[in-house]
């Protein structure tokens, strides 16, 4: 049996079908409760539960030989800081992994996770990398770039903008670079980790085949859409302080001075895992775009 967590989020949903396609016997924490039935109708074994709950986790990993930890956040909300969630959650659901003698534990960090890392969510997921290897349970970590498809937050976000504004809105200069990796692509590797013993003690980082800057996957997003506008760099410096405005009267912001720093980093890597370690040739941006965006 395979214990999953996050499995109601965007990646973890994803997952979970996939998974019980191939007849695999999946168990799931889920935090709200109004999103279990859906897991049940296909057959997930649910128990309720979060990262932050010792008792649930170990109820969850008993009885299972593989542990996915999926859970993370892309901003700080009250009671959930990048701490607390990726680095206290992610030590929570080792220790239940321990105890329940798992022979496997899968991590999705992500790319750009390092030590004196500049943004606070590169940072404490390099932090919940070092507890997995150090933890003596076999595990696989995975560094993906910026994961896209249907119901990802960040096309949601970027096609709204878009069709709201009479130009194509730019942070800065648009001009750090981003590997977008299609979500079954995703999907594809983790199920390959997890279903074999090959990528024990591991670490991966996976993108798509392009490297784009921020303004060509604006352009292309609009493309996708149907939209013809000119691009408009926003300054930083403004954006920047309007994020802290956000920030200092808003429990969830449109946008974080965090994010921000992400959003001026590149955001790369190598081919060679992906199509070396996993055998799989990922799909083209703008291919895997089609298959949800839509001219209207």
């Amino acid at each position: 049996m395979i214990l999953v967590t996050g499995s109601t989020g965007f990646v973890g949903s994803n997952l979970v079908r996939r998974l019980r396609k191939a007849d695999i016997t999946v168990r799931a924490v889920v935090r709200n409760s109004g999103k279990a039935q859906a897991l049940k109708n296909i057959g997930v074994d649910v128990v309720e539960g979060d990262v932050s709950s010792k008792a649930s986790l170990e109820k969850a990993a008993e009885g299972c030989e593989r542990v996915v930890h999926l859970v993370g956040i892309i901003q700080e909300t009250p009671g959930a800081t990048f701490r607390s969630v990726h680095v206290e959650g992610t030590r929570n659901v080792l220790e239940a992994a321990r105890k329940a003698g798992a022979r496997h534990f899968f991590y999705q960090s992500a790319l750009g996770a390092r030590p004196g890392a500049k943004s606070e969510y590169h940072k404490t997921k390099w932090e919940a990398e070092e507890l997995v290897r150090a933890s003596g349970i076999p595990y696989t970590i995975l560094r993906p770039s910026l994961i896209y498809g249907p119901g990802d937050q960040f096309t949601i976000r970027l096609s709204e903008m878009i069709r709201r504004s009479p130009v194509l809105p730019i942070i800065g200069s648009g001009k750090a670079r981003v590997q977008p990796i299609y979500i079954e692509d995703v999907v594809s590797c983790i199920v390959k980790a997890t279903t074999s013993d090959s990528f024990y003690n591991e670490m991966y980082e996976v993108g798509g085949p392009e490297q784009l800057t921020y303004e060509e996957v604006t352009a292309a997003v609009a493309a996708a859409m149907g939209v013809k506008r000119p691009a408009l760099h926003m300054p930083f410096f403004f954006v920047k302080n309007m994020a802290r405005i956000f920030e200092s009267v808003l429990s969830r912001p449109p946008v974080t001075t965090d994010q921000l720093i992400m959003l001026q980093e590149d955001n790369v890597c190598g081919m060679g895992d992906i199509r070396d370690a996993f055998g799989i040739e990922p799909v083209l941006f703008h291919d895997g775009l089609k298959n949800f965006i839509s001219p209207k």
